[in-house]
């Protein structure tokens, strides 16, 4: 597979958020996840993903709690 951006590399990755293949030069690698170098938009939608993770195990506890109650 090659890179999305440079078309004469091989990838080593692809973004979590857009689905991108990713040379070495256009990757970042953010909390072991990895994400295109440059784009503000895919470290958003990375930052939405990680809220509504928290989000759906904080309501999980809370359906959980009441429950069992």
């Amino acid at each position: 597979m090659k890179c999305y951006n440079h078309h004469d590399r091989d990838a080593f990755g692809i973004c979590k958020a857009c689905g991108k293949a990713l040379c070495l030069e256009c990757m970042k690698e953010e909390n072991g996840v990895i994400v295109c170098n440059n784009s503000l938009n895919c470290l958003k939608i990375l930052d939405r993903c990680r809220i509504g993770f928290w989000v759906g195990i904080i309501l999980l506890a809370i359906i959980l709690l009441l429950l069992i109650l």
